[in-house]
């Protein structure tokens, strides 16, 4: 299983579009926090940055390229069956399900270390803003190392989760368009307009994770069950289709 994973980073080292990817996740950061800062404690923005909820609010800014990271486990194992590379593979490591399991770690392992980056960066960012405003950040507080470190494992998460997806629907292209449309669309009106679903969903569960309050959503440890579960349910599904389903 080490041998699987280390060829899995392997690949992913030597994949210019995910260094592509992993750079447009923390591309997002900056954007996310100069947004959070700008617009808090205005007509339509967030809460004041003096409250605990604004900063929060900025502090979820690590958080803001889980999307991406989802394109990255997605693209691990769907890139796969588009360029013809599953045959051989499967021919070299028979045993399916050890190698959808290393792909997964390997994705976790990945969009961790992008969290991780994207959480420095915030931090790099937000902190000296916020000085400069009088408002002076306690790192190890639940309104920063909490909200950071929710992000990280949401983000960790996502990415496994793109592996099942890849794995359940093999082609790239729609793999990434219905993901990206779940949770663009359909999760993020549900947990808008319709709490008691939206909850309860994947993204309902990312949300609540990352530490940033919203009205409907469970407390930060459901979300943290709740992912957990998406995360294993996704990869056990992804796994066990792979298993049983003919990769020509």
């Amino acid at each position: 299983m080490k041998n699987l994973i280390h060829a899995e980073l392997l690949k992913l080292r030597t994949t210019r579009m995910i260094y592509g990817l992993a750079l447009a996740a923390l591309a997002f950061v900056p954007l996310s926090v100069a947004g959070a800062i700008i617009s808090a404690g205005k007509s339509g923005g967030g809460p004041a940055l003096g409250t605990g909820e604004g900063i929060r609010g900025v502090m979820s800014a690590g958080s803001s390229g889980i999307l991406t990271v989802l394109i990255i486990g997605i693209l691990i194992i769907a890139g796969e069956f588009r360029h013809g590379t599953v045959t051989s593979t499967f021919l070299v490591s028979p045993k399916r399900g050890k190698v959808v399991g290393a792909k997964i770690v390997a994705a976790g392992l990945v969009g961790t270390g992008i969290a991780i980056v994207a959480a420095v960066l915030t931090l790099a960012i937000s902190v000296p803003w916020l000085a400069s405003k009088h408002i002076h950040l306690h790192i190890l507080s639940h309104n920063v190392g909490m909200v950071l470190l929710g992000g990280i494992a949401a983000t960790a998460i996502y990415a496994a989760v793109g592996v099942g997806v890849g794995s359940l629907i093999r082609n790239q292209t729609a793999a990434v368009v219905v993901a990206l449309g779940w949770v663009l669309v359909a999760e993020s009106l549900l947990i808008s307009f319709a709490h008691e679903i939206g909850r309860w969903t994947p993204g309902g569960g990312a949300a609540a994770l990352d530490g940033v309050s919203r009205h409907g959503l469970l407390p930060m440890w459901g979300g943290a069950v709740l992912f957990v579960a998406y995360g294993l349910l996704f990869a056990a599904g992804g796994t066990r289709f792979i298993m049983r389903r003919d990769v020509s």
